[in-house]
C-alpha cells in the first residue's frame, strides 16, 4: 500500500475510533433540564434551541448537497454525486426533527396528561431506522461498484469537496450533540448521529477518491462496507434505546440505586420498596412505596411523602414527577390487610357489641389501625368520665371483652381528652 493510501486509511480508522468512543459517552451522559423556569418556559426554550440547531444543520446540508453534485459531475466522481443526493435526503430528517420538537414540546392536555415528550422519542426511533437504511444503502452501492467494474478515476478537485464535507458534518455533529446533551433530547441526539454518519459516508468518498488516485481502485468499496456496518450499528442502538423508552424500560440501574439510597436517608422513612422508574423524553418519572411508623397520622405520612418528592426532584433535576405511596408496613409481597372489613362495617360490628356499655354513648371518635392482618382500635372519650385510674383500666377491659369475639380485632385502647 502506498504512503498516501496509508495516511488516508489512518484517517479513516482514527475517525472510526473517535466515533465509537464518543457514542459511548453519549450513552453515559447525565440528564440535564432547566429547573428555574416554569414548565411552559422550559418547553418553549427546548423548542427554540432544537429548531435553531436543526435549521443550522439544514442550511449546511443544502450547501453541501449543491457543491457535491456540481463538483461530482464536473470531476467525474459518481461517489460524490451519490453523497450529494444523500445530503439532500438529510433535509427530510431535519424536517422530521423540527416537526417532532414542535409536537413533543406541547404542554400536557386532557388527552395527554403526561405531556407529549414521547413524540420526540418515537421520531428518534424513526431516525435510528433511517441510519440503518443509510448503512444498508452504502453496502449495496459499494457491492454494485465492485461487481460492475465501472471505476472512473476522479479529478483532484473532488477530494477537496469530500474533505470539506467531512469537516462540516463533524462540526455539525459536535454542535448538535452539545445541545442534545444540554436538553437531554433523544431526537437531537439521533440527528447528531445522523450528521456523524454523513461525515463517515463522506470519508468513504474521500478514501475512495484517494484510493483511485493512488492506484487502489477498490479501496473505497472495502471502506464503505466497514463504515456502513458501523452506521447501521449506531442506528440500531438509537432505535433500540428509543423503543425501550416507549415500552417504559426503567432508568439505568446505577441511577436507580442512587435514588433508592437517597430515599432511605430522608427523615421519617423506615424502608422503601417497589421503586419503579421510566423515561418520558427528557424527563424521568417514578413511583415508590415508602414505609413509615405504623401509627402516624395521615397528615404526617403525607408530609413525609411531600419531602420524598421534594428531595428527589431537587437532587435529580430530570425527575419531574414522583408518586409516593405511604405504607404502615411492608406490603411488597402481599397486602395483609386488603381483605379486612372497611371502617363502616367495623363500626357497625363494634356498636352492636357495645350496646350494653353505658359509656359507649360518650365516645367522641374511633381510630382504626390496619396492621399485620388485623385491626387495632383506639377509642377517644372525654376525660371527665373518669374518677380514678382504676376506672380507666376496668372500662378498657369491659370494652375489650365485649368485642373479643371479632377475630379481626388485635387490641383495643381507650384514650381520654
Amino acid at each position: 500500500m502506498s504512503k498516501k493510501a496509508t495516511i488516508y486509511s489512518g484517517l479513516f480508522w482514527l475517525f472510526t475510533y473517535d466515533s465509537i468512543e464518543t457514542h459511548s459517552r453519549y450513552k453515559e451522559s447525565p440528564m440535564q433540564t432547566e429547573t428555574t423556569l416554569t414548565s411552559k418556559e422550559v418547553l418553549d426554550e427546548r423548542y427554540k434551541i432544537t429548531t435553531k440547531v436543526t435549521i443550522v444543520g439544514a442550511v449546511v446540508n443544502f450547501i453541501l448537497a449543491v457543491f457535491k453534485i456540481i463538483i461530482g459531475t464536473i470531476g467525474h466522481s459518481h461517489a460524490l454525486i451519490v453523497d450529494g443526493i444523500h445530503s439532500f435526503s438529510d433535509l427530510l430528517s431535519d424536517g422530521l426533527v423540527v416537526f417532532a420538537a414542535k409536537q413533543g414540546n406541547q404542554t400536557p392536555d386532557d388527552d395527554h396528561p403526561y405531556g407529549h415528550a414521547r413524540i420526540e422519542t418515537a421520531f428518534a426511533a424513526v431516525l435510528g431506522g433511517i441510519l440503518i437504511a443509510v448503512g444498508v444503502g452504502i453496502v449495496i452501492d459499494a457491492l454494485e461498484r465492485l461487481t460492475s467494474g465501472n471505476i472512473v478515476k476522479p479529478e483532484s478537485m473532488t477530494i477537496w469537496v469530500a474533505l470539506l464535507s467531512v469537516l462540516s458534518k463533524e462540526i455539525l455533529y459536535r454542535y448538535t450533540l452539545v445541545h442534545a446533551d444540554r436538553l437531554n433530547s433523544p431526537i437531537l441526539k439521533a440527528n447528531a448521529w445522523h450528521h456523524r454518519s454523513d461525515a463517515i459516508s463522506s470519508i468513504v468518498v474521500l478514501v475512495g477518491i484517494a484510493g483511485s488516485m493512488s492506484g487502489i481502485p477498490y479501496l473505497d468499496a472495502a471502506a464503505a462496507v466497514i463504515v456502513s456496518m458501523m452506521i447501521a450499528k449506531i442506528g440500531w442502538e438509537i432505535a433500540k434505546e428509543s423503543i425501550e423508552q416507549l415500552v417504559d424500560k426503567g432508568l439505568d440501574p446505577k441511577k436507580v440505586k442512587f435514588i433508592s439510597d437517597h430515599i432511605a436517608e430522608i427523615p421519617g422513612v423506615r424502608h422503601m420498596h417497589m421503586l419503579r422508574t421510566r423515561q418520558m423524553g427528557a424527563e424521568a418519572l417514578l413511583d415508590v412505596h415508602v414505609e413509615v411508623a405504623p401509627q402516624l397520622s395521615v397528615s404526617e405520612g403525607h408530609r413525609i411523602s411531600d419531602e420524598v418528592s421534594k428531595e428527589l426532584t431537587k437532587e435529580f433535576p430530570d425527575i419531574t414527577q414522583v408518586l409516593v405511596h405511604i405504607d404502615p408496613e411492608d406490603d411488597e409481597e402481599d397486602s395483609t390487610c386488603s381483605n379486612l372489613p372497611m371502617r363502616n362495617e367495623i363500626l357497625a360490628d363494634l356498636e352492636q357489641f357495645w350496646v350494653d356499655i353505658e359509656q359507649s354513648k360518650l365516645i367522641e371518635d374511633v381510630v382504626l389501625h390496619y396492621l399485620y392482618g388485623r385491626v387495632s382500635v383506639q377509642i377517644i372519650m372525654p376525660l371527665s368520665i373518669l374518677s380514678t385510674a382504676e376506672d380507666s383500666a376496668a372500662l378498657t377491659q369491659q370494652f375489650y371483652d365485649s368485642v373479643k369475639q371479632l377475630n379481626y380485632i388485635d387490641k383495643l385502647e381507650l384514650l381520654y381528652r
